[in-house]
């Protein structure tokens, strides 16, 4: 967990570097090719390499992710030192960095039933959200600080550093005391069909899937894109542009820290998720609404918490519901789905406010995320997988739907 929260805070911090290096000496046109380049790769990369997670140990992958990032973080900050500007350098190094990610990301989503039993599988998810959480509060405000203290250089050598140290907590990882058992050899890509039916071939798991990442394209936009200009039409500074940043992880941090289970506990998994998905949908509609400068921080930071419920709820049971040699392909095709969600946010964010008002496209969007989430709620057999027990939620997807785990045929 230490090393995934300061791969986060590094990787955020080299994000906005990057960006302002690429912003002030490409200007927008080099903007919007480097990052139709990053996601063009990036959703192919993640399901190509799916494999790597079921094949390798989770461990060396990690580690092996975590040197291609420390290598790319390296040659940004000699090209930044050398002041040698150049698109297609900088391409090449985020190339390296989406392979990295998509070796990395898959195994170190689904390493935790190997570390921990399944009694403390939900504690250890937890813990890894609110790494997340303030990796995803301290990392923008670090990479802001250091463009302010110095320039581009001293941003990407703290990058480097980082980086580093994330490494080293990486090579620190002990052997897994529970290890899946590996996936069959087969083809690369009969394993990787194999991964693919697996995940369609799971009715709720494939809602479940397809719902999450429809309920993304709805609120990216509104904690993304449209805040700059939500504050700017009510004439606020960047402050208060900074604040609803914060205050959305900060949501987030109290939900892992303990809101989050206590709603959990007081009412059920399926009620609390519907709360939680109410909660969002009204925060975000709000924001449309809200002319009180304080009350958008307040607002941002119920969605963040609406957002820690909705990530606790099932994830330890989706988890331990995998069948164990299809935990990286599975949480692959899941991260691969967020990527498409997160290229496809900003379309429909552009698309909407060709016609109407930020505002109202507040409005729009909050009823988006509602219809998305009763969609969520009326998938087929939620209801009933999320008040399993954690251990008949073990191995529950390979028995409930075995043909979608069937051995591949060369």
């Amino acid at each position: 967990m230490l090393s995934e929260m300061l791969g986060l805070l590094a990787s955020a911090v080299g994000q906005v570097a990057l960006a302002w290096w690429i912003a002030q000496r490409g200007g927008a046109a080099d903007l919007s090719r480097y990052g139709a380049l990053v996601a063009a790769c990036t959703l192919l990369a993640m399901p190509l390499l799916s494999p790597l997670g079921d094949r390798l140990p989770k461990r060396r992958l990690i580690r092996l992710g975590k040197l291609l990032l420390l290598l790319d973080a390296l040659a940004l900050w000699l090209l930044a030192c050398s002041d040698g500007y150049s698109l297609a350098l900088l391409g090449a190094c985020s190339l390296l960095s989406i392979l990295a990610n998509a070796a990395l990301l898959p195994a170190q989503a689904s390493i935790l039933p190997e570390l921990v039993q399944a009694a403390q599988l939900p504690e250890a998810i937890r813990l890894r959200r609110g790494s997340q959480a303030l990796g995803g509060l301290l990392g923008p405000g670090l990479g802001g600080a250091a463009l302010a203290l110095g320039d581009v250089r001293l941003a990407l050598g703290l990058n480097v550093v980082m980086f580093a140290i994330a490494a080293l907590a990486g090579f620190c990882l002990a052997e897994p005391s529970y290890p899946s058992a590996s996936a069959p050899r087969a083809g690369w890509f009969v394993e990787l069909r194999a991964g693919l039916r697996a995940k369609w071939g799971v009715p709720l798991d494939r809602w479940w899937t397809l719902t999450g990442a429809l309920m993304m394209v709805f609120l990216l936009p509104a904690t993304g894109m449209l805040l700059p200009l939500r504050v700017q039409a009510l004439g606020l500074s960047a402050l208060w542009f900074g604040a609803c940043g914060a205050a959305l992880s900060l949501g987030l941090l109290l939900g892992v820290a303990g809101l989050a289970d206590l709603l959990i506990e007081s009412l059920d998994r399926v009620r609390a998720m519907a709360a939680a998905l109410a909660l969002c949908g009204l925060a975000v509609a709000g924001i449309g609404l809200c002319a009180w400068p304080p009350g958008l921080p307040l607002l941002f930071a119920a969605i963040g918490l609406g957002m820690s419920v909705t990530q606790l709820v099932g994830q330890t049971h989706r988890t331990l519901a995998i069948p164990e040699a299809f935990r990286a392909r599975m949480a692959a095709g899941q991260l691969a789905l967020a990527q498409l969600a997160a290229a496809l946010a900003p379309l429909l964010a552009g698309a909407l406010l060709q016609r109407w008002a930020v505002a109202s496209v507040y409005l729009l969007l909050a009823a988006g995320f509602g219809l998305s989430g009763l969609l969520l709620l009326l998938v087929p057999g939620l209801r009933p997988f999320l008040r399993l027990d954690h251990e008949r939620a073990r191995g529950w997807y390979g028995r409930r739907y075995p043909e979608a785990f069937a051995p591949p045929s060369p």
